[in-house]
């Protein structure tokens, strides 16, 4: 049996962060780069992988440089493609007559954004990157530079919800900077055995 280890850490503050930020791409503001760095301080990794959108992908590159490692970019560690509500204000979609943007919220697993990309897409994309890496990087630890939506997805996936309802929007406080850690652990016949071994807040040493 050989295990992958994977902390996946959700980006930093970025600009717009009032707005629903799927595939639109905002630079960091200060406290994001400072969140970033508090929230991956403490980690070793033999591989850094990350979204390729800049909120995430502007830090990889920093930090490849200060940890002397490459640098992968990879477009299944995306954010949830919004469709027509992406980037726009969230207070707003809120108030929305249409009531679909509530809709979605409460059955994310039913109700698709107008043009966008559907929860279980999400799921299937970052999934099949996990099990990739547990493959191609087998006995190492892998650091992969991501979003919310990327982080819920797989919490709801781990625990057996994804037809559960919208819990893991709701129920799950994450952060700016907040960081899940799992294992999946490959046996002797090949079968992956994902394991959940934390959710860290994101940090406060950083305002």
């Amino acid at each position: 049996m050989t295990t992958t280890e994977f902390h996946l850490v959700r980006h930093g503050q970025p600009q717009d962060a009032e707005r629903l930020l799927g595939r639109s791409d905002p630079e960091l503001t200060e406290l994001g780069w400072r969140q970033w760095q508090s929230s991956c301080a403490p980690l070793t990794w033999q591989q850094l992988y990350s979204s390729p959108l800049r909120r995430c992908a502007e830090f990889g590159q920093q930090l490849a440089r200060q940890r002397h490692c490459s640098l992968q970019l990879d477009d299944r560690l995306q954010e949830l493609d919004f469709g027509e509500w992406d980037g726009q204000a969230l207070a707003q979609l809120w108030q929305r007559p249409e009531g679909d943007f509530e809709a979605y919220w409460q059955q994310p697993w039913q109700q698709v954004p107008p043009g966008g990309e559907s929860t279980d897409a999400l799921l299937q994309r970052v999934t099949g990157l996990l099990a990739e890496l547990a493959e191609r990087h087998r006995g190492e630890t892998v650091l992969l530079l991501t979003h919310s939506g990327v982080i819920r997805v797989l919490l709801s996936w781990l625990l057996g919800g994804q037809q559960q309802g919208n819990a893991h929007l709701s129920r799950v406080a994450l952060g700016h900077a907040a960081r899940l850690h799992i294992q999946i652990y490959i046996d002797e016949q090949g079968l992956h055995w994902p394991q959940l071994m934390g959710l860290f807040p994101a940090p406060t040493d950083c305002e």
